[in-house]
Order: structure tokens, then sequence, then C-alpha cells
């Protein structure tokens, strides 16, 4: 499995101050300043060209092209369902594959963890089992599968979120009855043991400031490295059978995942979208001449409120009685933001011109069309969640899905005469909520900026 560059989204940190605290653990005191916290990333995995698309037993796509005004290049891009032109309904079927994940303290050295977000943090490594399927119902009984009202900026509609996106997106195109619908067919439990080498659980900084001050509070999360992870993935792609027109969605209960030997600084991705071509699974040749399967595939972990400051109170902001408008990392969000993506880039091959945004400076100069990562972390509240009286967490009694931006922004224009622009020409699904945050969100009220 081929991957691009790690994307990772910093929130904007912000100064850590270096408050003297006891480290909850069993590891001598640590002493120094503290340092900035892991941040939360995104990517994708592997790709397939368009050539290998043509009667290919895949998902329901639709492709267009449009040309960029701003430099004049042609863009084919294809994205999930229908042409929103010809309307109709597009249902799309998705396997759960719950992943019960169990972590070992096997002397791993944790101490580049030591001081991470307050002074006196410390992370010694802990014997703990991740159970994905703790979290399936809350799943299936959020919007990613079910319909709620949406806020008025999207034009006020109802539906799943998938639905949602699309139609807000596509507003103008045109035909009726366009929807992208989601299907779940059925639930897999699959058991994976973490080697030692592989992975850590350990009480993230949140919880162990709020439980030294007073407040007990577990977010204890496990990180696994990601080539180890995405093997067992491909892995069980074939062994579970899983046909090309299904989506398989792998669900991790807090369980993020890092990039390098033990390298735990360089972390955490929460989701990610891909897709292939698992030769020797199903019929057909890779030569784009048969029904040669072509599989697209989500991992996203359900995370745990506190796993990242801003969202309860923490060292940051003691007194915090709701997350920061750019601080929504819990429950849906990394599911939301992988779903939404892949909508609109199922097979990870939707260039675009080069762009650059400072709500994401660390991406660089980035060529693709992935809806989530201008905005990672910026969220919208959805009511119905309970999963609190469950696990006795705080999720305010709300879902958390991300903000997502319309591929107009991408285009920079060119996709407007083909299908017209967004519900009341918003560049992203929240609109004035978005460009409302202040400081670099305005930016999002026009379109795309290049690198120059």
């Amino acid at each position: 499995m081929s991957y691009r560059t790690l994307r990772r989204v910093m929130f904007g940190l912000l100064a850590v101050t270096a408050l003297a605290v006891c480290a909850v653990s069993g590891a001598s005191a640590a002493t120094g300043p503290a340092k900035p916290d892991v941040s939360a990333q995104f990517t994708t995995a592997g790709s397939v060209a368009p050539q290998f698309l043509q009667n290919a037993t895949t998902i329901e796509h639709w492709t267009f092209q449009y040309t960029d005004p701003t430099n004049h290049v042609i863009y084919p891009i294809t994205m999930v369902g229908k042409d929103p032109r010809d309307g109709g309904t597009s249902t799309i079927h998705t396997e759960i594959i719950a992943l019960k994940m169990n972590f070992v303290a096997g002397h791993q050295d944790t101490s580049a963890l030591t001081n991470l977000g307050f002074a006196g943090f410390t992370a010694p490594p802990l014997n703990h089992t991740f159970d994905g399927d703790r979290r399936v119902s809350s799943l299936l009984n959020s919007p990613i599968f079910t319909n709620n009202t949406y806020p008025a900026v999207t034009g006020g509609l109802n539906g799943q979120l998938s639905d949602t996106f699309m139609r807000s997106q596509f507003i103008n195109a045109g035909g009726s009855n366009y929807h992208v619908n989601l299907v779940n067919d059925s639930v897999k439990h699959v058991t994976l043991d973490v080697p030692a080498s592989k992975g850590l659980a350990y009480q993230r900084p949140v919880g162990a400031w709020r439980t030294a001050n007073g407040m007990p509070t577990d977010t204890i999360t496990g990180v696994a490295d990601v080539g180890w992870f995405s093997s067992q993935l491909q892995s069980l792609m074939g062994s579970l059978q899983i046909s090309a027109t299904t989506v398989p969605i792998f669900l991790t209960d807090n369980v993020l995942l890092y990039q390098g030997q033990g390298n735990y600084l360089n972390c955490c991705i929460l989701g990610y979208h891909g897709a292939g071509m698992p030769i020797g699974h199903g019929a057909g040749s890779a030569n784009g001449n048969g029904k040669q399967p072509v599989q697209t595939f989500i991992y996203a972990a359900w995370t745990t409120p506190g796993t990242y400051s801003g969202f309860l109170a923490d060292y940051l902001n003691p007194s915090r009685t709701a997350p920061a408008p750019t601080r929504g990392l819990a429950d849906i969000h990394a599911v939301s933001h992988e779903v939404s993506e892949w909508l609109d880039d199922p097979y990870v091959n939707n260039a675009v011109q080069p762009w650059l945004t400072p709500t994401a400076p660390q991406y660089g100069c980035t060529g693709v069309l992935e809806t989530g990562d201008p905005v990672v972390g910026v969220w919208f509240p959805l009511s119905g969640n309970n999963e609190g009286a469950t696990d006795g967490y705080n999720y305010y009694s709300q879902y958390h899905p991300e903000d997502e931006v319309y591929a107009q922004w991408f285009g920079r224009g060119g996709i407007e005469p083909l299908f017209g622009s967004a519900y009341n020409g918003n560049l992203t699904f929240m609109g004035p909520l978005t460009t409302g945050i202040g400081g670099p969100y305005t930016g999002f009220g026009s379109y795309a900026q290049g690198c120059s």
C-alpha cells in the first residue's frame, strides 16, 4: 500500500502554559518545560487511475471534467453516486468491520512523550483492549446512517450526512430527487493483537491533567504503527471476501496511528480512505478491459472526548464548558471526515490545481481534492448523541461531525458553469459559520489560493 506524505493539521496550536502538576503515572516525575501535543492527522492509502475504472466491478460512481479558469487546465473528476444533473437516488452499501485491538505494555520507550501537553506528564505503557464493537450501535444510530435536519446554512436539508453534503454541494445542478445514501449490510468482528514493537496504549495528557486536578477522566488511547495496521487491513479485505461493490468501514475505538518505528510523536492519524485493485480476489484482470474489482475502503476511529485538548476543560482552558470551534475531535468527527472525502474522491485520483490555506500551512502545496483537510477539527452540532449515558463521557449531548470544503472551492470557478454554485454560493458546508470563526477561516469566503 502506497502513501502520500502524511498530512497533518496543527489546529493553530496554542502556546502551552507550563503547569506544575503531578502526572498520573507510575513513572518518576518528569522535569522540563511543556511541549505541544501531537497533532491530529488524516491521510489516504492507495489510489486507482481512471483508466482502470472502465467496466470495473466497484461502487456506483460518475465522472466529469472542468477547466480551471485561473490556469486553463482541464481536470477530470470522479465522485460517488449519480451525476446530480440527471437526478436519481444512489444507495451505497457498507460493511462495518469492528476491530478489537489488544495492546501490551512491553517496555516501550515513551520518553519522547514526557511533558507532552503540560509539564510533568509521562506516558507509561499500559495493557489495554480497545473494542470497536462497543461503538457499532452508536455509529449506526449517528448521522452517518440516520436522517437529521441540518443547519439552515446548508439549506436546512434533511437526510444522512452523505446525502445532505452532496445535495447541498450540487443543489443547483438541476436534477430532481438527487440523493446519495448509505446502507450498512453487515457487521464483522475482528481481533488484532498488537505487538509491543508496533503499538502503545497510554493515558493522553488531557485525561492525566484532569485526573490530577480532581476530574478523573479516562482518555487512554491506543496508537499503532500505520504500516503494520494497514497491512492487517489489506489482509482482511481479502480474507473477509468483501465485495468491491461494498465499502468496508474499519472502525476502532480510539485507536489512532503513527508513522515510523516507535515514533510516537509522528502521530496521530484518526482516519484514512483509499482504493486498490485486490488481484486474486474476485474475477477479472488489472488491465482495465474486464470486470476487475476496484475496492474503496475507509478506516476511522470513534474518538473519545479529551483525546485532544480543546474539547473538555483541560490544561489550556480549565474553565471550558464547550468545545472550541476548531476542536470538535470526538465521536463521529473522523468518520464524517473520511466519508465526505470518499464521496468527492473515492479512488484518490482527483487532482486539482495545487492549493495552500493558512488553516493548514503544513500541507504545503497540495494538489488533491480532499474536502476535509482544510478544515480538520472544525465542527457543527447535531443533537441526539446519547453515548455518554453508556460510556460516561461528556459529548455535550451532541454529535460533532466535521465541516467540509465543497468541490467548488478547489475548482476556483470552473465547476459552477457545469453544476451551478453550492447552496447560497457557499464554499464550505457550514458557509458563514466557517468564515465566522474569524482569522484565517475568513478565507473560505473565496476560492482556493495558489502556492506562490
